[in-house]
């Protein structure tokens, strides 16, 4: 599902031809994401050396858990992007409304999803005797507060807009 509505907002910035407005949101607010999505994939890549590195036959659960939890909110905060990047390049004021309208409600979502990852991952990890785990959920921690104070930040941005 994920992957269709990213599809069709990709389309949808082809096809928006018309006259140029002013955008609520920039280049500038899209390079944002991209830095943070660049710093996830650093993390991200740390966080699968820890789960084929393991001895044995398999990681530990919490190892897993760190994973699961990371990579669903890396796979939200793609979406956001994806639409901040569609917002700061559409030309249609119209079609830029519809935009920022979705983008506030998954930018919304966002947050509020983000504070049950964190939860979950606080409980997994409190259980977790993996010291490198430990180490990398504390990574993880400070990557999803950048990714909350962006998100934030965007969402401000649109509630300040006049529409």
């Amino acid at each position: 599902m994920r992957y269709t509505n990213a599809l069709v907002i990709l389309v949808s910035l082809v096809l928006l031809t018309q006259s140029a407005t002013a955008n609520v949101l920039s280049a500038g607010d899209y390079d944002n994401f991209r830095n943070l999505d660049l710093k996830m994939l650093s993390i991200g890549d740390d966080i699968y050396a820890l789960v084929t590195t393991q001895p044995g036959t398999h990681a530990p659960d919490c190892v897993i858990e760190l994973a699961f939890k990371f990579d669903a909110v890396q796979a939200d905060l793609h979406g956001v992007g994806t639409l901040v990047a569609l917002a700061a390049n559409v030309t249609d004021h119209a079609d830029e409304l519809r935009v920022i309208q979705r983008l506030s409600l998954a930018g919304r979502s966002f947050i509020e999803q983000l504070k049950y990852h964190r939860l979950i991952l606080s409980s997994v990890m409190s259980n977790c005797a993996e010291k490198d785990a430990i180490a990398k959920s504390q990574d993880v921690s400070r990557a999803w507060s950048d990714a909350a104070s962006l998100v934030q930040s965007i969402i401000k941005k649109i509630e300040a807009s006049p529409q």
